[in-house]
């Protein structure tokens, strides 16, 4: 399965290809959405099954057996007037700034140690730290400062990348996301000692 809910936030060129792309066999379930980069309440996305089309539509059918209009019209009228080509133009700009932010925070105020990825496009970093750090006890250290973070594991089913974290740079840099930039290397600092 491939999920490209973000595929339309590159930062430069062209937008990459989907692992869809090529597929020959039908073996790729693509889904997408305009949901995560419109509006979360829309809910509209849809899915190229390949050759699992009959079992997504009785999927689909069994946990919902009509889909709303109204969303689907407003997109559809958002798209046809160029609302979303514009929308996604000001997205990527805000998000490769805001990227470049917390890149530069995570320099200053991590630990030495720290790597961190370099996204061509997106609103996420993955942060790593050295074997044996534990990304859930910063995470509950953080929550207590109002700081969220995305432990790694929960992106593995094996419970690897303890030692790694997912950070989200969707909101615009501010003083706050300084500071909550600050704690964190200050609790990881505290952590590696």
């Amino acid at each position: 399965m491939k999920d490209d809910i973000y595929g339309d936030l590159y930062f430069e060129g062209t937008r990459p290809k989907a692992l869809k792309a090529f597929d020959r066999e039908g073996l790729v379930l693509y889904c997408a959405s305009y949901s995560k980069i419109l509006s979360p309440g829309m809910r509209i996305g849809w899915a190229l099954p390949g050759r699992y089309q009959t079992k997504v539509e009785q999927l689909k059918w069994v946990i919902n057996q009509t889909t709303a209009i109204a969303p689907q019209l407003t997109i559809a009228a958002f798209l046809a007037n160029g609302g979303y080509d514009r929308h996604l133009r000001q997205l990527r700009h805000a998000y490769q700034t805001q990227m470049a932010h917390i890149t530069q925070a995570i320099c200053a105020y991590f630990p030495p140690e720290t790597k961190v990825t370099r996204p061509t496009g997106g609103q996420v970093l993955w942060v790593e730290l050295p074997p044996g750090f534990d990304s859930v006890l910063l995470f509950q250290e953080a929550l207590q400062q109002h700081i969220s973070i995305a432990p790694g594991i929960v992106f593995s089913a094996s419970g690897s990348y303890r030692n790694c974290f997912r950070l989200n740079c969707g909101l615009p840099w501010s003083a706050e996301i300084e500071r909550a930039m600050q704690i964190l290397g200050y609790l990881m600092v505290k952590q590696l000692a």
